[in-house]
């Protein structure tokens, strides 16, 4: 079942924590989009700006490579993304509201994944080595965790997703 705005139903699995997956609501493909083009466009910029400064590559060379690495990052982010909340929901857990230290499985597990799938991207770009390619992605990487931390603990600030006990608990009279 659907719900207004961006968010939808998960079916019960479990209970745990007083709530119900059920009663779990989740961002929905409209708001993935909206994350995963703002995390993108950010972080984009960034990357240009600082591998042109560290780097004998230019900015145009540097953000070539940061609009490739952040068109596969858009596609992983869009799937592990929904794979992680799905996961979190199975466990009784509301994704919006996950511990810093499931933030940083979370970050390590998806950029360890964005490693994988963009080595051979930098070794061809930049010309480098297996070495120099994997250097540079652990590099990127370490940065991007904590780009990643920070990013997803604003968005969830800044675009929370309301939970239907908090809408039950506004509606309430107070004093009652």
């Amino acid at each position: 079942r659907k719900m207004a705005g961006a968010e939808s139903r998960l079916r019960p699995e479990r209970r745990q924590r007083g709530l119900m997956a059920t009663d779990i609501v989740i961002r929905n493909g409209a708001d993935r989009v909206r994350y995963a083009l703002l995390f993108e466009g950010i972080l984009v910029v960034l990357f240009a700006l600082v591998t042109a400064l560290l780097f004998e590559h230019g900015v145009v060379t540097m953000g070539g490579l940061a609009i490739m690495l952040s068109l596969i990052a858009l596609v992983v982010t869009f799937f592990y993304n929904y794979a992680f909340d799905r996961f979190d929901v199975s466990k009784g857990r509301v994704p919006t509201r996950r511990t810093s230290g499931w933030r940083i499985v979370h970050a390590l597990g998806f950029e360890g994944t964005l490693v994988v799938c963009s080595l051979p991207l930098v070794m061809w770009w930049l010309d480098f080595s297996f070495w120099q390619a994997l250097v540079f992605d652990v590099g990127a990487m370490a940065a991007v965790v904590v780009y990643t931390y920070f990013f997803t603990l604003a968005y969830d600030r800044i675009f929370p997703v309301e939970q239907p006990s908090q809408a039950r608990s506004a509606a309430e009279p107070r004093g009652s």
